[in-house]
């Protein structure tokens, strides 16, 4: 029993904090725009910003480098916030 319960205390804790990072929908209440962030791929008002790489080295801050089609190289600095993220200093709430 002992054993059991340690190795599920270890799978609780492997597991992680609830840290589900920035992944998913949000949007801006002010200006109705949508943000949807996933491992991959930013949709960004019309834009499609395919992910090269993330830095998570600075959380809750969340730097995204990413390649797009007509705009080329571009990096998002997401901030993560209570119920949203921060990005270029708007606020998206988490749908």
């Amino acid at each position: 029993m002992r054993k059991f319960m340690l190795v599920a205390g270890l799978v609780v804790l492997l597991a992680g904090c609830g840290d589900d990072g920035i992944y998913g929908n949000y949007t801006n209440q002010q200006y109705g725009v949508r943000l949807d962030i996933q491992k991959d791929v930013i949709k960004f008002r019309n834009g499609v910003f395919t992910v090269k790489n993330w830095d998570e080295s600075q959380k809750p801050i969340y730097i995204a480098r990413t390649q797009n089609k007509d705009l080329g190289s571009w990096t998002f600095k997401i901030e993560k916030v209570q119920g949203g993220v921060v990005y270029q200093g708007a606020v998206f709430k988490k749908d």
